[in-house]
C-alpha cells in the first residue's frame, strides 16, 4: 500500500478544520453527532487528531459526553497520551479554537482532503501496479474498480437522499412504458405475479441441479430481447457456443440432442439454423470463462455505455470469484455488488442460486429462504425469489412436463405457488392452461 514517505509533494490536509471539529465535540457544539456519522478517525491526517477521534468515538460508544478532561483521562488509560499530543495538546484544541457553529462544514472539509489523499495514494498504486503488471486488461480492470470506490465515496459526501415529493414524482414517471424496465419471464402466471422484474432489483432463481434454472434464464433473455430489452448473460458454466445452441434448436425446430450429435443433422434442419442464427441478437452478450465480480462489473459498465442494457443474468453464484477471506463472506461479497449493480445500471440483476440442500418429500412443497445458498444476503438485498421444480428430475418418475413455481419472496407483491408446464420439445416453462367454465347463453346475447 502507498505510503505518505513514497509521496514527494505535501499531501492535502486541513488541520484547522480537524481541529474545529474535535473542539466541536469536547465543547457539545450542537449538531456534533454529525462527526461521528460522517467521519472515521482515517480521515483525519494528524495522527493525534486520529486517536483523539477514535477516543471520543470510545467514549461516545459508551453513552458518555465528553470533555476535555474526560478525554484526557481516557487516552491515559490507552497509553496513547503522548502519542495523542498530550494534556497540553488536548487543552489547546478548546483554548485556541474560535466557536464552532457550522459542524457540518468543517466535517466535510475534513472528509474532502481524505478522499483527496485517497485519490493520490490510488494514482501512486496504479502507477507502481503498471511497471510490475503482465496483463493490461487485468490492470484496467483494477483501476476501474478502484476509481468506481472512489467515485462513490465522494458521492456519499453529497448524499441527502431526496424529498418525497421528488420521489412521488420519479415512481409516476417511471410508470410510463417507454421509460420504466421491466423484464418477464414469458411464463404468464409469474409474471402477473411478479409485475415483471424492475431497474434496480436483485432477482434470485433456484432449484436442485438440472431443474431447469439456467432454461428459465435464458426464456428470461429471450423474452426481453423480442420486447427490445437486451442482456448481458454471464455464464461460468457454459460456453457462449453451448448457451445459444439450445436457442438456436428451439427456433429451428431442430431436436435437441442432435445439436450434441451435428452429423444426425440434415440439410434443410442446418439450413433452418442457418436462418435463426441470422436473427440473433446484436446487441445481448454472453460472457462465459472464467468470470468474477470485476469482469462481470466492467463487461456490464462497457455495454452500458455503448449499447444500452437492461438486464443482467448471472449464471450461477458460486462459479463468480468474489472477494472475501472465505466462502461466506465471498457470497455476502458477490450479493451485495449484484445489488449495486442493479442499483448503478438502473437494471434487474438476475443471480442463479444454488439450494444450501436437498429437498425431499414434504419440504419441497414448502420452500423458504433458509435454503438458499448462503442465505443471510440473498434474503435480505433480494427484492424476488423465485423457486422452481421438477419433481421428474429427482425422482426419475411420473410426468416429466409437470413443473411449480413458487414465488418465495415479493417484496412489493404477493408469494406463492402455481403449477407450470415444461415443454420438453422446446426446452421452456409455460403456464398451464387452466380450462374455463362454460358460460351460460345469456352472458354472450
Amino acid at each position: 500500500m502507498t505510503t505518505q514517505a513514497q509521496i514527494e509533494q505535501p499531501l492535502p490536509s486541513n488541520a484547522e478544520a480537524e481541529r474545529a471539529v474535535l473542539a466541536a465535540i469536547l465543547l457539545g457544539t450542537k449538531g456534533r453527532d454529525v462527526a461521528f456519522d460522517l467521519l472515521a478517525p482515517e480521515h483525519f491526517f494528524v495522527p493525534q487528531n486520529q486517536r483523539i477521534f477514535r477516543s471520543l468515538a470510545k467514549l461516545r460508544e459508551a453513552g458518555k459526553c465528553a470533555d476535555a478532561l474526560m478525554l484526557d483521562d481516557e487516552i491515559r488509560r490507552s497509553g496513547e497520551l503522548e502519542a495523542a499530543g498530550g494534556s497540553q495538546y488536548i487543552m489547546e484544541l478548546i483554548a485556541g479554537v474560535p466557536q464552532v457553529s457550522n459542524v457540518e462544514h468543517y466535517v466535510r472539509l475534513v472528509r474532502e482532503k481524505s478522499l483527496l489523499r485517497r485519490v493520490i495514494y490510488t494514482a501512486t498504486e496504479i502507477q507502481q501496479d503498471a511497471f510490475s503488471s503482465a496483463s493490461a486488461g487485468e490492470l484496467l480492470d483494477r483501476v476501474i474498480e478502484k476509481l468506481s470506490e472512489l467515485a462513490r465515496t465522494a458521492e456519499e459526501q453529497n448524499d441527502l437522499g431526496v424529498t418525497c415529493r421528488d420521489a412521488a414524482a420519479a415512481l409516476l414517471q417511471s410508470f410510463d412504458a417507454q421509460d420504466s424496465v421491466r423484464i418477464f419471464t414469458d411464463v404468464d402466471e409469474l409474471d402477473r405475479l411478479t409485475g415483471g422484474f424492475r431497474a434496480g432489483e436483485l432477482v434470485i432463481f433456484t432449484a436442485e441441479t438440472g431443474v431447469g434454472k439456467t432454461l428459465l434464464a435464458q426464456q428470461t433473455r429471450r423474452r426481453s430481447c423480442r420486447d427490445g430489452r437486451h442482456t448481458l448473460y454471464c455464464s461460468g458454466e457454459m460456453s457462449a457456443p453451448h448457451l445459444i445452441s439450445r436457442e438456436l434448436a428451439t427456433e429451428a425446430g431442430v431436436e435437441h440432442w442432435k445439436m450434441r450429435r451435428p452429423e444426425r443433422i440434415t440439410p434443410e434442419e442446418t439450413r433452418a439454423l442457418t436462418e435463426a442464427a441470422s436473427h440473433e441478437c446484436q446487441r445481448c452478450r454472453i460472457l462465459d470463462g472464467e468470470l468474477s465480480v470485476s469482469r462481470i462489473r466492467r463487461v456490464a459498465r462497457q455495454m452500458k455505455s455503448r449499447a444500452g442494457i437492461d438486464s443482467v443474468i448471472v449464471d450461477y453464484d458460486e462459479l463468480v470469484e468474489a472477494p472475501g477471506k472465505d466462502e461466506f463472506e465471498q457470497q455476502r461479497n458477490l450479493v451485495r455488488s449484484a445489488k449495486s449493480l442493479a442499483m448503478e445500471l438502473k437494471c434487474p440483476v438476475i443471480l442463479i442460486s444454488q439450494l444450501r440442500k436437498s429437498l425431499q418429500g414434504e419440504d419441497r412443497k414448502r420452500p423458504n429462504l433458509q435454503r438458499l445458498y448462503g442465505s443471510g444476503a440473498k434474503a435480505k438485498h433480494s427484492s424476488i425469489v423465485i423457486y422452481v421444480d421438477r419433481e421428474y428430475v429427482q425422482e426419475l418418475c411420473g410426468d416429466e412436463t409437470v413443473a411449480r413455481i413458487v414465488v418465495v419472496k415479493n417484496r412489493d407483491g404477493k408469494v406463492g405457488a402455481l403449477d407450470a408446464f415444461f415443454n420438453v420439445k422446446t426446452l421452456r416453462f409455460e403456464s398451464v392452461q387452466t380450462p374455463q367454465p362454460e358460460q351460460p347463453d345469456w352472458v354472450t346475447r
